[in-house]
């Protein structure tokens, strides 16, 4: 099974090495890195040579231009060559001996076509989720949303031929991907209770700084993809106060 890993990247040269180093330092050799970075202005580009040039046959990097991460991922998405494919944040790292473990058990269950796991948040806050205990399911996407962070889920490669990322969300594709996904009822989704990345939520990375927006953008999401009037009626209910409260940042997040 080859593990293949996207990483897309905008200015990221405090954490992009060590996001990197803890995929090269993953015993497992059968693997691919695909960085996606067209723009950057900082030093990224200069570490991402250094490695590339380095490990010319593990790491591709994209120059492309990218306008935001779903579209950066569907560009990486074209360059993939392996079995499953999971996504890295610049700023996020593996957890030790990851991809050994997720071999072993995909071997004891093959016919899985998701597969997600643990995860650590590290930074402002702390904590465990423990994401492997939950079921993927669309009342559970909607009541816990989400399940786990984006980080902790690899798919199968083939999966892309069918689905790609929504380019008009700009802040929860992952969690948009997998509703589509799991509200479609014919791709198995195979729990692993192993750790797979920390997170790192550090007040300066994309997904901290856009936490409310990502927030509301769930919210459309989960109407988008409501079965009928009563479960939208319920998704507005439950998301009342943070509709009202960030009102003027509705008609940004409508397009979906």
């Amino acid at each position: 099974m080859k593990i293949s890993v996207i990483i897309t990247v905008f200015n990221g040269e405090k954490h992009i090495a060590c996001a990197i180093e803890s995929f090269l330092a993953q015993s497992y050799e059968n693997k691919e890195l695909v960085i996606v970075d067209g723009i950057s202005t900082d030093g990224t580009h200069e570490i991402i040579s250094t490695y590339q040039k380095k490990f010319s046959q593990i790491i591709k990097w994209i120059k492309e231009k990218d306008s935001g991460i779903s579209n950066a991922r569907n560009i990486a998405l074209k360059h993939v060559t392996g079995d499953v494919v999971g996504f890295l944040g610049c700023d996020d790292f593996f957890h030790k001996n990851f991809f050994e473990e997720f071999f072993y058990y995909a071997a004891i269950n093959p016919n899985f076509d998701v597969a997600y796991f643990n995860s650590y948040c590290i930074g402002f806050s702390n904590s465990f989720l423990n994401s492997a205990a939950i079921s993927m399911t669309r009342r559970n996407l909607i009541k816990l949303c989400p399940i786990g962070s984006g980080e902790s889920f690899y798919y199968r490669r083939k999966i892309f031929e069918n689905y790609q990322f929504n380019e008009k969300n700009l802040y929860s594709m992952d969690y948009e991907f997998n509703m589509a996904l799991v509200t479609k009822k014919k791709y198995l989704f195979f729990p692993i209770n192993i750790t797979a990345v920390f997170n790192q939520n550090i007040g300066t990375n994309q997904s901290s700084a856009n936490s409310v927006k990502q927030r509301l953008e769930t919210v459309f999401v989960q109407l988008k993809y409501a079965k009928n009037l009563k479960e939208k009626l319920h998704v507005l209910w439950r998301a009342k106060k943070l509709l009202l409260k960030n009102s003027s940042s509705l008609n940004q997040l409508n397009s979906l």
